[in-house]
This record gives C-alpha cells, sequence and structure tokens, in this order.
C-alpha cells in the first residue's frame, strides 16, 4: 500500500481493540479483511473509528471470545479510491445478514427475516487502511476474557470491528498479567519495508498456533497471565505448562497441580534438579550451585497470588520426592 506513516516520536495516543477476521465479523456484507494476527489489521472506510486510529496508538487484537495479543500502531497504510464489493439483501438492501453454514438458503437477512441464496452485489469506492503493530506484538493467549474487555472498553456496542479502550486501564491489566511492551519510541516501522501482500490470517510460527491448543497451557495462562513462577515475566514464547505430578503417571490436567514455568526451568523441575518447598520458595540442587543464574533463585519466592490455586500437599509431594536425589 502506498501512503505508509512511521511513529517516531508518538509516544501517547489513544487505544482500540480490534476484531480479528472470523464469523462474528462477517457484517456490511464484507467477503472479508486481509488480517495478519501477529502483524497487521486491515479494514476500510466502511467500519467506524477508521479514522481515529493513529500512530502511537495501543491496539489489543481479539476475536468473538478473548484477547489475543497486544501492541502499538508502529505504522499506519493509507490506500484512496480502492474498489470493494459490498453485498445486500435481495429485498431489503441491508448489509447485515450473516451466512448459515448447516442450512439453506445459504444466508439470512436480521433486518427483514429474508433467506437467499445469492446477494446482490454493488461496487464502491473506499480507502483502505492496514494498521502495522508488528514490531511490538505480545501474545495474550486469553489472559484477558471477553467480560475483561468489555470492562475495558470505552464503547458498549457490540457490533464494532474496532473499539475505543481506557488505555491506561488496559495497559495497567496487561501488565498485571506479566506482558511488557516495548518502548514506543522503539517501535516505529518507517526504516523497513512493508510487503505489497500479506497472506491473510497466518501466523509467524506453528509453534504457536499449537501452544494456543492446549487447554493445560492455557488455562494457567488465564489463571496466572504470562509470569514464569520462579523467574517472574517472559516472553510467552518460552512459557511452559509444567506438571508438578507427571502427567504420564495421572493423565490429568489439574490446575491446581501445574505452574507455567520457563522452558529451561521447566527441564530442570522435570529433571529433579529444581522444586518447591512448603513454604513457596524454588529449591536448587547443590549440582547446579556453580551455575550463577541458577544458583540466584535458591530461596526466592513463588511469582504467583497469595490465593493460587495451588495444591500444597502436591507441592510438599515433590519436594520430597526431588530433595531424597540430591
Amino acid at each position: 500500500m502506498d501512503g505508509v506513516g512511521g511513529a517516531a516520536g508518538a509516544v501517547n495516543g489513544r487505544a482500540w481493540s480490534f476484531l480479528v477476521t472470523s464469523d462474528e465479523r462477517q457484517f456490511q456484507g464484507n467477503a472479508g479483511y486481509e488480517d495478519v494476527v501477529e502483524e497487521s489489521y486491515s479494514y476500510d472506510s466502511t467500519v467506524g473509528n477508521h479514522r481515529r486510529v493513529g500512530l502511537g496508538d495501543l491496539v489489543v487484537v481479539r476475536n468473538g471470545r478473548e484477547a489475543l495479543g497486544v501492541g502499538y500502531v508502529g505504522a499506519l497504510e493509507v490506500v484512496p479510491n480502492k474498489e470493494k464489493i459490498r453485498s445486500r439483501c435481495p429485498r431489503c438492501g441491508s448489509t447485515g445478514f450473516k451466512e448459515r453454514t448447516t442450512e439453506e438458503p445459504r444466508y439470512r437477512c436480521s433486518p427483514c427475516g429474508n433467506v437467499f441464496n445469492q446477494p446482490r452485489a454493488e461496487t464502491i469506492q473506499v480507502t483502505a487502511y492496514r494498521a502495522h503493530y508488528g514490531r511490538s506484538w505480545q501474545p495474550l493467549e486469553g489472559c484477558l476474557d471477553k467480560a475483561q474487555l468489555a470492562d475495558l472498553s470505552l464503547s458498549r456496542s457490540d457490533q464494532q470491528s474496532i473499539k475505543a479502550m481506557d488505555r491506561v486501564r488496559t495497559l495497567a491489566a496487561v501488565a498485571a498479567f506479566g506482558v511488557r511492551l516495548p518502548p514506543q519510541g522503539h517501535v516505529a516501522e518507517t526504516t523497513h519495508r512493508l510487503p505489497l501482500q500479506l497472506p491473510g490470517g497466518r501466523r509467524r510460527t506453528t509453534a504457536a498456533v499449537r501452544r494456543g491448543q492446549d487447554a493445560f497451557r492455557r488455562a494457567l495462562v488465564h489463571q496466572y497471565g504470562m509470569i514464569c513462577a520462579v523467574t517472574g515475566p517472559a516472553p510467552a514464547e518460552v512459557l511452559e505448562a509444567a506438571h508438578l505430578r507427571p502427567f504420564a503417571t495421572t493423565e490429568q490436567h489439574r490446575i491446581e497441580e501445574g505452574l507455567l514455568l520457563r522452558a529451561d526451568i521447566h527441564s530442570l523441575l522435570d529433571s529433579g534438579l529444581l522444586t518447591i518447598s512448603r513454604e513457596l520458595r524454588v529449591r536448587v540442587a547443590p549440582t547446579l550451585l556453580g551455575y550463577g543464574a541458577y544458583s540466584a533463585l535458591e530461596g526466592m519466592p513463588l511469582h504467583i497470588p497469595a490465593d493460587a490455586p495451588l495444591n500444597r500437599s502436591v507441592v510438599e509431594e515433590h519436594y520430597a520426592t526431588t530433595t531424597a536425589t540430591w
């Protein structure tokens, strides 16, 4: 796209939630947008608030259930006079219809109740936009659910794909879940050539998709945020769901028997080189005391809230079993 701007010097701004392409975004007769969840968000001048999004704004990307990630707008592309096909109900002319996946005819118009297989198409001129936030993107993976997002929103409407958020409260909520955004001065994208075409809806790695499909890990993320219980806030890419009782033995995923741990800490726990005391403090095997990064963890309290649902008897069991080998 043309008209690319950078966010250099933009340290303040508004906050928005962006609804990504999904069943929830089938309105106004759109054929869809080329959303790339971890990189950019596409919209046009038929979308509410399209003029208000600006460089340096905070954005929370969401689907219909939860927040997927957060970042700052580092570049904003604008293309005027672009043709777009918009579909309407053949009876009342409304764009407020949805596709039905299990019934025929294929479409049903919400305003007039008409059902039909072929909408009436029209070509309109729009201004196209693409907001880039990939350089500051931090996964949230459900830390904030639909109700929590609604509480942070400045709009009560469920129909807007771009909704105004309370910036201060949103930043505080994200930080409370251990998510650390880079300084805004480092997210400008003017020095990077932005691609003219981006593959819609793809993630950076298949590993990110696998993480998101892990129900046990998702439950722990929602409970504790992006915080390693031993070392503190950490990138989502290195956080793993750890069982204090081996899953191979119990074959059960229990939140009260799990912790979110950095990948290396998880390996040490599973290898019997690190455990948690009855007082919820870190204990490190004597064989690791020559490694400064790990010996420094000895005696440190866990980074979990006082009311965490951790099963203390399971913690004591793991401690006794592990330290017996030291």
